[in-house]
């Protein structure tokens, strides 16, 4: 018999970590919260650990399947911050398209001394966003 999870397209031994993205999606969604938080913490980046909480668990339990799979994605990844002592601030953040609903996982730079927001150009044209 099949893994219960190959049933909702969820494989295992597909990422360097030995199991895809959607397949920890599912298993957090069929496991309590306990083991929820212990395979979140698993999958994270060993410097995003302590994100893995109740409370991230609950944030995923309101999203759809396609915002958790950013989410789980963003977690596997390193939390970009620069070094003490440099003036700059990056951070990972989600943008979402208001016409077209796309969503997509970028750096962005924080500047608490800006006046407006702004975006990249290349970024817009790369991506055939609508202005």
């Amino acid at each position: 018999m099949k893994d219960f999870l190959d049933y909702f397209g969820a494989r295992k031994y597909e990422t360097n970590k030995g199991y895809s993205t959607e397949w920890v999606a599912k298993k957090i969604q069929w496991s309590d919260k306990e083991e929820a938080i212990s395979i979140l913490k698993v999958w994270a980046h060993s410097l995003r650990a302590e994100e893995c909480t109740k409370e991230k668990l609950n944030e995923l339990n309101g999203m759809t399947d396609d915002e958790v799979l950013i989410v789980l994605k963003v977690l596997e990844e390193p939390p970009i911050l620069r070094k003490m002592g440099d003036k700059q601030l990056n951070i990972r953040v989600k943008l979402s398209t208001t016409d077209t609903h796309r969503t997509f996982c970028k750096q962005a730079l924080v500047d608490s001394g800006s006046l407006t927001s702004c975006i990249s150009q290349k970024f817009i044209k790369e991506n055939l966003i609508n202005t």
